[in-house]
C-alpha cells in the first residue's frame, strides 16, 4: 500500500508548499504563484508539490534550488508509477528525491553537495508538462520513513533578472499490484569545464556491474553540437547514440526505450564512453550545469540495489 504520514493524507494527497510575497496570484488555501506557471489538477492518487518562488535569478546565473516537502513516507514504501512537472523560464528541469535526514518542511535553499549527498533520485522531469513513466509493472520506489525532496533547477541564459518556480504532480501506481523499482544510472563528470570556442572532451566509465537497461538518453545544453555514445562489450564496440545537436534536444534527446521484457545488458567490465563537442561563444568557460556530457539510464532493479552514477570513472551512489 502507499502510505504518507504528516500532513498529507488519505487517498488523495496535495503538498502545497507555501511561498511568501504578494505580488502574484494564490491558489485557494495555497501559496503564491507565478502568472506565468502552469498548475495542473491535482493527481486523484497521488502528490502534488508546488514550490515557493525563487527570486531575483540574475543574469547568467545557475540554480539547484532544494525544497523539503510535508510528503514523509510511513512503515510501507510508496511506488510511484509516473510525473510530470512545470516549471517557469527558466527552469531546466524538476526532479523527485527522498531522504532519510529530514529537514523542516517548508525549507528550500540553494542545494549543498552534503544534501545531494544524502538524496537518492526517484524520477524527474524536464520543464515542459510532459510526463515520465515506468513501464510495465516497473515503478520508481521511495522507501518506508523518507521525506520527499524536490530538486528544480534554473538556468538564466537571459540578460535580464528573473523569478522562478516550478510544480510536479507524483502519480502513485495503483494499489494491489506487483511491481519491480526501476533504478537510475548516470555517466557524467560533474568537474566537467568547457572552454571558449569549439572544443570536444571524452568521458569514459568502466561498468562496475550487471544492469539490464530499459532507457537510454544522451544529454547536452545549449552550446553543444554533437554527441556520441560507445558500449564496449568483448572487444566489441556498438554505437548507441551519433547525433549532430539541437537546442532542443536539452528538454527533449533522443532516446532508446525498450520493452523491459527484453532490456538491453550492461555487463561488469564493459566500458561505456561519451563523446561531446561544443562551441562556447559566450566568451567565457562553461562549468557543469550551464553545459553537460551525460549518458542517462534506467534498469531494471530486481534485487533493490538502487540507483549509482559513475562520475569522471568513479561509482557513487545517485
Amino acid at each position: 500500500m502507499n502510505k504518507l504520514t504528516g500532513a498529507v493524507l488519505g487517498m488523495s494527497l496535495v503538498s502545497a508548499v507555501v511561498g511568501c510575497g504578494t505580488d502574484t496570484g494564490t491558489l485557494p488555501d495555497g501559496p503564491e504563484i507565478l502568472p506565468n506557471l502552469v498548475i495542473p489538477a491535482a493527481p486523484e492518487h497521488g502528490l502534488q508539490v508546488i514550490t515557493p518562488i525563487v527570486r531575483g535569478l540574475a543574469p547568467g546565473s545557475d540554480h539547484e534550488i532544494c525544497t523539503w516537502t510535508d510528503a514523509v513516507v510511513g512503515d510501507t514504501a510508496v511506488d510511484v508509477k509516473s510525473t510530470v512537472g512545470f516549471q517557469t523560464e527558466p527552469g531546466h528541469h524538476i526532479v523527485v528525491y527522498y531522504t532519510m535526514e529530514k529537514q523542516e518542511p517548508g525549507l528550500q535553499r540553494e542545494c549543498t553537495d552534503t544534501d545531494m549527498v544524502s538524496f537518492r533520485i526517484v524520477t524527474g522531469n524536464g520543464k515542459e508538462g510532459e510526463p515520465t513513466e515506468a513501464p510495465g509493472n516497473l515503478v520508481y520506489r521511495i522507501p518506508p520513513h523518507a521525506q520527499v525532496v524536490i530538486n528544480h533547477h534554473y538556468l538564466n541564459a537571459t540578460d535580464e533578472v528573473m523569478d522562478g518556480q516550478s510544480a510536479i504532480n507524483i502519480n502513485f501506481a495503483p494499489e494491489g499490484g506487483t511491481y519491480v523499482p526501476s533504478g537510475s544510472t548516470a555517466f557524467l563528470n560533474s568537474g566537467l569545464v568547457v572552454a571558449q570556442g569549439i572544443t570536444t572532451q571524452k568521458q569514459s566509465c568502466v561498468v562496475d556491474r550487471d544492469m539490464k537497461l530499459w532507457f537510454l538518453i544522451p544529454h547536452m545544453h545549449r552550446w553543444g553540437k554533437h554527441i556520441s555514445v560507445d558500449i564496449t562489450h568483448a572487444d566489441t564496440k556498438t554505437n548507441m547514440f551519433d547525433t549532430v545537436w539541437d537546442e532542443s534536444f536539452t528538454f527533449h534527446p533522443p532516446e532508446k526505450k525498450l520493452d523491459p521484457a527484453a532490456p538491453m545488458m550492461l555487463h561488469a567490465g564493459d566500458t561505456l564512453e561519451t563523446t561531446c563537442e561544443w562551441d562556447n561563444n559566450t566568451g567565457h568557460d562553461l562549468n557543469f550545469g550551464f553545459e553537460m556530457c551525460v549518458t542517462y539510464g534506467q534498469f531494471i532493479d530486481e534485487n533493490n540495489q538502487g540507483s549509482w552514477a559513475c562520475d569522471d570513472g568513479h561509482w557513487t551512489d545517485f
